[in-house]
């Protein structure tokens, strides 16, 4: 995972900002997911950061849904388009944070 944490950053004064976090894939995929959170949020609350921000694409429907289950809200909307509309790296089975969302 990568993150930008604080003031100066990304993150902004008192957030922990996950640019980039990815799952192995496979069947334990949520699971690993779910870890990689919890590792954020733990990291975030250690260091005293009341929030945590993360970007998923609601293509990634694995991950999409689980973050809404754990309470993660959507604070902005973006589109991301590919040409030839074919499946990419944003499939349900891809549990990947990243800030193109």
């Amino acid at each position: 995972m990568v993150c930008h944490a604080g003031g100066g950053t990304e993150a902004g004064s008192g957030a922990l900002y996950v640019k980039f976090g990815a799952a192995r894939t496979g069947a334990h995929a949520p699971e690993y997911f779910g870890r990689l959170l919890a590792s954020c949020e733990t990291f975030a609350g250690e260091r005293g950061y009341a929030h945590m921000l993360a970007g998923v694409n609601s293509a990634r429907l694995g991950a999409y849904r689980q973050m809404l289950d754990l309470g993660f809200r959507t604070a902005f909307t973006g589109v991301a388009m590919q040409r030839p509309a074919e499946p990419g790296y944003n499939r349900p089975d891809c549990f990947v944070i990243d800030d193109w969302g």
